[in-house]
């Protein structure tokens, strides 16, 4: 009986160590290369609501993903679909339901999805102009989303202007 004691002692040790000495490592979402606004707009999301510290990797156009979550793919489960932007669809996934969120993934569904019909938010052209200012003039991706985060911390906080 002592052993089966000391053994089970042993293993909560082992198990208290390792969870208090492990480190969180960042989640890895990864892409294909190249942006636009749901792309821009996704990154933001998961690096301000899902995991500050993500990482984003960018893969070669038309490549396989094989490490980390994939998005804004044809093959990722988030991605853009018919009636849904990249950025609704991790958004529902990640059941983010904060209503300035809520209120920004209009936009990009005004932007990504609504592309025939007449815009229907008021922001839809202003976040899609600046958006394609911030990747024309692009000095490489880590530029473009520092700028498409500081452009989307922006709109978030004017928000509450907007929600009724």
């Amino acid at each position: 009986m002592k052993l089966f004691e000391y053994a089970g002692i042993s293993l909560l040790f082992l198990l208290f160590v390792n969870s208090a000495f492990s480190v969180n490592k960042p989640m890895v979402f990864s892409t294909w290369e190249g942006f636009e606004v749901d792309k821009c707009a996704s990154i933001w999301v998961i690096k301000k609501f899902i995991d500050k510290n993500a990482v984003i990797k960018f893969i070669s156009k038309g490549k396989k993903i094989d490490k980390g979550i994939p998005f804004d793919t044809p093959d990722a489960k988030l991605r853009r679909y018919h009636n849904m932007s990249t950025f609704e669809t991790i958004i529902k996934a990640y059941k983010l339901n904060d209503p300035k969120l809520l209120y920004i993934a209009k936009i990009i569904h005004d932007i990504e999805i609504n592309v025939w019909n007449q815009k229907i938010m008021p922001e839809t052209d202003h976040v899609k102009n600046a958006i394609q200012t911030i990747i024309t003039s692009s000095k490489g991706n880590d530029y473009i989303i520092r700028e498409s985060m500081m452009l989307f911390d922006a709109l978030y906080n004017k928000v509450n202007n907007y929600i009724p």
